[in-house]
């Protein structure tokens, strides 16, 4: 079955990405702590790389229609998102720069 014969939910991929994960995780946690880990969910194919664009490229040149689930090995995401707390700090630069002209 390929990806063109059956549309995979996001719960789906992921619970499938996971378990493919928990197979490949004593193996590439050794030796590859902190790369990512890009996992074609319907072949188990996978490709491992420092950038997780890089992983994702070569996994398409090979297996076009992939269904991708993507991890840090090691890491409970893949990429942290947030902000530094410099708001204020730059809400008042722009505040001076405003009162100046």
């Amino acid at each position: 079955m390929s990806n063109s014969d059956y549309n995979y939910t996001s719960e789906a991929t992921v619970a499938r990405g996971k378990a493919i994960y928990q197979q490949l995780k004593d193996e590439v946690e050794l030796n590859h702590n902190g790369k990512f880990l890009v996992i074609d969910i319907e072949t188990e194919y996978y490709e491992i790389d420092i950038r997780g664009t890089a992983a994702i490229t070569r996994l398409l040149a090979k297996h076009p229609n992939a269904v991708i689930y993507m991890v840090r090995i090691g890491h409970r995401t893949a990429y942290k998102l947030g902000f530094r707390s410099t708001y204020g700090t730059l809400t008042n630069k722009v505040e001076k720069k405003t009162s100046n002209n």
